[in-house]
């Protein structure tokens, strides 16, 4: 009676690990598809208007226009599709940032579309020409933005590091 009671709960653990690590297979394939399908929705409208509100950024914070930049940079929360303006802790520190590498110059490195809620669009920035940086070599470092499309409308969104990036492109 004992083996056959074992034997039975060997085979439910067995069982759901199966189906576990095929539902996993297949959530894989779904974001896989959900890429896909998003990145076929997309417009030369689409790129120009996310890469408009990036480079924008990009020259307000060149001209230390901080406030500006700050005022226009949103959070993403990706479970429930929200946008919400930065709190006043994340915006001291991006503003912390901003200061701490100002922008002298910036370059786009390249713009990925993944979701709706989750792109990429990264800058290679110069805060130190060669003189002041004591490398004999401009001093850089990469800004990244996460631009998001929610309702048709494209907002700029902070990238952390927490957030996925398109490893492709990396």
């Amino acid at each position: 009676m004992k083996r056959s009671v074992l034997f039975s709960f060997i085979a439910v653990i067995t069982a759901t690990l199966f189906i576990t690590s095929c539902s996993n297979k297949k959530d894989n394939a779904t974001r896989a598809e959900q890429i896909e399908e998003f990145r076929a929705e997309l417009t030369a409208q689409d790129t120009l208007a996310m890469l408009t509100i990036c480079d924008d950024a990009m020259e307000q914070l060149k001209q230390q226009n901080y406030d500006q930049v700050l005022a226009n940079l949103f959070e993403y929360n990706d479970s429930t599709k929200e946008i919400k303006p930065l709190s006043e802790f994340t915006a001291k520190r991006y503003q912390r940032m901003f200061k701490l590498f100002p922008v002298l110059s910036y370059m786009r490195q390249y713009y990925s579309f993944m979701l709706e809620g989750c792109n990429d669009v990264k800058y290679e920035v110069t805060f130190a020409d060669a003189e002041h940086s004591g490398t004999g070599k401009p001093a850089t470092t990469m800004y990244m933005f996460n631009p998001v499309r929610v309702n048709g409308e494209w907002k700029l969104c902070v990238k952390t590091a927490g957030d996925e990036f398109d490893t492709e492109l990396q």
